[in-house]
Order: structure tokens, then C-alpha cells, then sequence
């Protein structure tokens, strides 16, 4: 006899809805790793630019409409609702518009699921508030940039709050973030869970597909949005002080500051060594790290960055800002080697450091492909460790009250 199937609707503000789309991809790596007795409804904004959608035997994807078709910018760009609120004012209009339809979707959704799965607190927030309507349980899973709000934001505290009140389990993707809610919300440690994200196949066998050329010039290789918190012009300025040196950076990715960057590139001599790729398939990413020397990551803050992990297991060495998130991974002087964040002087140093020691780096790189995969990172597992987690939330107490959010 086959097993029920556990319905599970899956609530994103990003997520990939053409094949090559890199929006919220971690999050369709998620959906497609659940175990054959989950089945995943995925309820996504919908956007301007995509007509004709992913379709996967894995899950059911499900976009919904908040503004006529070509005003619908608000989700699935680089850096997501965040950046998109930063580019322009007139955005702040639709955003009434995305909630509420949000939520309505939701409502109607989530009548034929068993239990529903948001990610990041906004979506929690709907979520649950849809879950409390119809006493359905929730998961709620915040992945950093939640988190890391908090320190500056009341309002994120205040939706963070609500997610831990109206959520049978909180989820994090990182011990440093599950430390930073656990001090924040020492009332709600019970609700806090751990599931870090896996790493694909293609990853490590990146590494083994490695070819060491000792005559061309070292190859340095940076992959994220281009947001002012990425940290990509600390990654120029550190390259503008090698100039003289022989080597190369690839930057793939795209976002609003990319003409910014290109312009302190033209500016300062770069333009022969620094290559902008833009956004590429997610399945391309593993190509780009099989040619690459070195990995460079300068972001401000993070949850806990997959492509470090991504590129570790391409037995890249990595040269990282020294926030919270990359150090559970990186032993300075073993798998890399980090810098204060925003400091390119350093940066520059620690850049001049490999590109005169092929021998250091290749070390380095062997060590940080065996770290990552002692932790025994998969998708498989992960999408394991959810449907468990879905498991227990159905399997226990009636879903939450209503107290005051902010008590």
C-alpha cells in the first residue's frame, strides 16, 4: 500500500520560474529533494518578464498576480523585494498589493494542504496568520537576511516575533543564526531548529575536474548579486591595488550596482583583468569554479553563504569577510583566509599572498574541499530533514493561540 502523500504548501518570495533563473534557487533545490510522500504546491509572486513557467513532475508551482503584468517587478530580480524597494519609491506602491494577494492565495491554497512552509519572516507572518485562520500548522524558516536586520530594523524584530508566535518550529540554515535568535528570543530556544542547506553533486565534482595550469595567470572568481552589502567594490578596490600583477576576476552576477562597478573599473585600469559575466544558469555555476584559483567573498552580512560551501566543495581557497557566517566555516590559514569586512587594504594583502603561492592556495583548497564534505552536506538530506520536521509538526499540539505578538 503507498503512503499517504503529506501536502505541503511552500511559501517564497523567490524562486526560480524560468529554468535559467537564479531567484531563490536553493529554495527549488529544497522542493526538489523532499521525499516521494511530500508533495510541494510552491505559491510564488509572479513577475513581468516570464510567460512561459518551470514545469517539474517534483512539485506544483503556483505564481500569483498582485499588478497587471508589466508593473510586476517587485520579487524575483537580483536581491529580491529588498532591492527592488531600494530602486525605486514607486515600488513601496505595489507592496500593499503583493501582501494582500499573498495572503489571499494563501488562504485558498493552504485549504487542501497539511501544513505550510514559509520562508523568510514576511512570508512567515502570512503564513501563519493563514495557518492560525485555518488551523493548519507552520514552518517558518529564516535564512540570514531576517536575522541580520534585526540588529538596525524594530519592524523586522517585531515580524520576527510574530513568525516565532504564530510557527510551530522556527528554522535557520546556521548555528551563528540559531545563537542570534536564541539571545534575542531566549523565551522561544524550544522552537529553533538548525537544516543547513546541501551542496549539488556538480560542486564536488568540480574539484576533481580541477587542471592546475602552472603558466597562466592565477584566476580569482567572485559569484552574488551586485548589492551594496555584497561587497563587491571592497573586491575592486583590493584588485585595483594588483593591477601590475597577472591575473584575472571573473564576477558573475548582476544587480544595480553593476554599472557603478564597471565604471571604477574603467576608472582605474581594470578593464583588461576584470570580467562581468551577468546572472547565469545555476548550472553553469560549477564550470565557472572548475576554472577559477581562487574564491572571493566580501559580504557585509549573511546567513550562511551556499556558494562559500559551493565553492569549498570545488576545492577553491577562500578569502572571506570575517562576519559570523563564514567563520563556522572557514579556519583562517587552513581553508582561506579572512579579512575585516570592508577592508580591501587587507584583502589586497591576502590577494598578493595567494597569487604568489600556487602551492599555499592548492593547499588551502584541498583542506576546504575536505572540511565541507566531513559536514556531509546534500539536498537529499536536507529535504530529508524537512519532511521529518513537517512530520512532527502535524504529530503535535493544536496550532498556536493568538497572544499579542510583541509581548
Amino acid at each position: 500500500m503507498n503512503k499517504p502523500l503529506l501536502r505541503v504548501l511552500l511559501l517564497t518570495t523567490s524562486f526560480p520560474l524560468t529554468k535559467d533563473s537564479r531567484s531563490g534557487v536553493f529554495v527549488l533545490r529544497l522542493v526538489e529533494n523532499l521525499p516521494d510522500d511530500v508533495r510541494a504546491t510552491v505559491l510564488t509572486p509572479d513577475d513581468c518578464g516570464t510567460e512561459k513557467y518551470a514545469a517539474s513532475s517534483r512539485y506544483e508551482l503556483r505564481p500569483f498576480r498582485y499588478a497587471p503584468k508589466s508593473w510586476q517587478r517587485l520579487a524575483h530580480g537580483e536581491g529580491g523585494i529588498t532591492a527592488a524597494l531600494g530602486q525605486s519609491k514607486l515600488h513601496l506602491l505595489l507592496l500593499p498589493a503583493l501582501l494582500c494577494s499573498c495572503f489571499i492565495a494563501t488562504c485558498w491554497l493552504a485549504r487542501k494542504s497539511d501544513i505550510i512552509h514559509a520562508n523568510w519572516s514576511i512570508n512567515g507572518v502570512i503564513a501563519g496568520s493563514a495557518g492560525l485562520l485555518l488551523r493548519k500548522p507552520v514552518i517558518t524558516t529564516l535564512r540570514g537576511s531576517d536575522v541580520n536586520m534585526m540588529a538596525k530594523s524594530g519592524l523586522m524584530r517585531l515580524l520576527v516575533r510574530c513568525c516565532f508566535r504564530l510557527s510551530r518550529q522556527v528554522v535557520t540554515v546556521s548555528p551563528s543564526l540559531q545563537q542570534t535568535l536564541t539571545v534575542r528570543f531566549p523565551a522561544f530556544a524550544d522552537k529553533i531548529s538548525v537544516i543547513a542547506n546541501g551542496i549539488a553533486p556538480a560542486f564536488f565534482a568540480a574539484g576533481e575536474l580541477r587542471h592546475v595550469d602552472s603558466a597562466a595567470p592565477p584566476r580569482f572568481l567572485y559569484a552574488g548579486n551586485l548589492l551594496p552589502g555584497k561587497g563587491v567594490r571592497v573586491i575592486l578596490e583590493a584588485a585595483a591595488a594588483l593591477s601590475e600583477a597577472d591575473w584575472l576576476l571573473d564576477i558573475v552576477g548582476d544587480g544595480p550596482e553593476r554599472e557603478k562597478l564597471e565604471a571604477f573599473c574603467q576608472a582605474n585600469g581594470l578593464n583588461g583583468k576584470v570580467r562581468f559575466h551577468g546572472a547565469v544558469a545555476p548550472e553553469l555555476m560549477p564550470d565557472f569554479m572548475t576554472k577559477a584559483d581562487v574564491f572571493v567573498f566580501a559580504s557585509f552580512a549573511e546567513g550562511r553563504p551556499n556558494v562559500v560551501l559551493e565553492a569549498m566543495a570545488a576545492g577553491l581557497p577562500v578569502l572571506a569577510s570575517s562576519i559570523p557566517a563564514v567563520q563556522d566555516l572557514i579556519t583562517p590559514s587552513k581553508e582561506g583566509l579572512l579579512f575585516p569586512p570592508g577592508d580591501a587594504q587587507q584583502l589586497a594583502s591576502q590577494m598578493t599572498q595567494l597569487f604568489n603561492n600556487p602551492a599555499e592556495r592548492r593547499g588551502m583548497g584541498e583542506q576546504a574541499r575536505r572540511t565541507v564534505a566531513a559536514l556531509g552536506l546534500s539536498w537529499e538530506e536536507t529535504g530529508r530533514r524537512y519532511a521529518t520536521l513537517y512530520k512532527a509538526a502535524l504529530s503535535s499540539a493544536n496550532p498556536p493561540s493568538c497572544p499579542a505578538p510583541w509581548h
